[in-house]
């Protein structure tokens, strides 16, 4: 692990711990129907119980299929790392959720993926530089998150890039990350604030 990451992991677990909507839980404070999802929890996700996680234990059986999945997209997707890491981005930046963008950043440069396609998606632009596979990923992505559907030429590049259940899981990875940074916004987890790269500003819209 990377000082970096390191760093943005004890930030990430700090910034969770302020939260006031959903206080902070601890293993010590956890119900006997919670305490079996939070030991996997600190054992099997990045932080443990911060961040989302924090705020599912308050319904555990719902949390143990977030866990589930969660463990799913990381170690048994039919999709490589890199995209899994691409599609919870653009979900994070369609979403608006910072602290998702915040903890995912860095693991996407570590999978690969270049800073000017992440610079883009940031801007909530489509990255024109982009692998194939990472545009195929980004356009499905964004017609689901905008339009809630998938126009037939952005299916055939996706199943082109993926196959079908590549792109039956791309589906399913947007919508776990939309229902996890839905989470964390409804539970003002926004991660630290700052300027650059790894760091999610609001989106300026336009009525």
């Amino acid at each position: 692990m990377t000082m970096r990451f390191a760093f943005a992991l004890l930030c990430a677990g700090s910034v969770a711990a302020q939260q006031q909507r959903f206080p902070q839980l601890k293993l010590e404070d956890t119900t006997p129907e919670q305490r079996p999802v939070a030991e996997r929890m600190m054992k099997e996700t990045r932080v443990g119980l911060g961040g989302p996680w924090n705020v599912m234990l308050r319904s555990p059986a719902m949390a143990v299929s977030l866990v589930d999945l969660y463990k799913y997209f990381r170690w048994n997707s039919a999709l490589p790392s890199r995209i899994v890491e691409l599609g919870i981005l653009t979900t994070a930046r369609e979403r608006e959720a910072p602290y998702e963008w915040y903890i995912h950043y860095p693991l996407a440069l570590k999978e690969g993926i270049a800073v000017e396609t992440l610079a883009a998606i940031r801007d909530g632009k489509r990255p024109a530089s982009a692998k194939s596979d990472e545009t195929a990923a980004y356009d499905l992505a964004v017609e689901l998150l905008r339009t809630y559907d998938v126009t037939d030429p952005v299916f055939k590049a996706a199943k082109t890039a993926f196959g079908e259940k590549g792109v039956v899981d791309l589906n399913a990875l947007v919508g776990t990350y939309a229902a996890i940074g839905g989470l964390l916004n409804m539970s003002e987890v926004r991660g630290p604030e700052g300027q650059g790269p790894g760091f999610l500003p609001k989106r300026k819209r336009v009525n």
